[in-house]
């Protein structure tokens, strides 16, 4: 199922983000392999829109899949982590409101979008990253 109108906030454009997110209803024998984080200005943008997070079960740059929903890994409840480098925060203009979707691919190759909403950060007081 999908949750529609989540509001990503108070964290600040230019610095480090983790998002975690946990993913309800996944069938256990058909477990999550990969997900996507997808920040767009606007929905009919093109893929990969300002910034794509794209994680597996193997933990990487972008994140991981720490629990897959599977019986051994959450069983049916699955936790994901994107994260969000200070680079690409940087890409988002303090105060505007943008568009993210979570979508993910199960095992047997279906697709899902778990998760919709806006994201909008806030403008750095402090300078200096040194």
């Amino acid at each position: 199922m999908t949750i529609f109108g989540t509001l990503i906030f108070g964290f600040t454009s230019g610095e480090d983000l983790d998002v975690l997110r946990t993913c309800t209803g996944v069938t256990p024998s058909d477990a999550l392999v990969k997900a996507w984080l997808t920040v767009k200005a606007r929905a009919s943008d093109a893929d990969p829109g300002i910034l794509q997070k794209i994680v597996t079960t193997i933990s990487g740059a972008a994140g991981q899949i720490t629990a897959d929903g599977s019986a051994g890994q959450g069983n049916g409840t699955a936790q994901l982590t994107f994260h969000l480098s200070a680079a690409d925060t940087a890409l988002l203009a303090a105060g505007a409101l943008y568009l993210f979707d979570v979508q993910v691919k199960t095992a047997g190759g279906k697709i899902y979008t778990v998760e919709e909403g806006s994201l909008q950060l806030a403008s750095r007081v402090t300078g200096a990253i040194t």
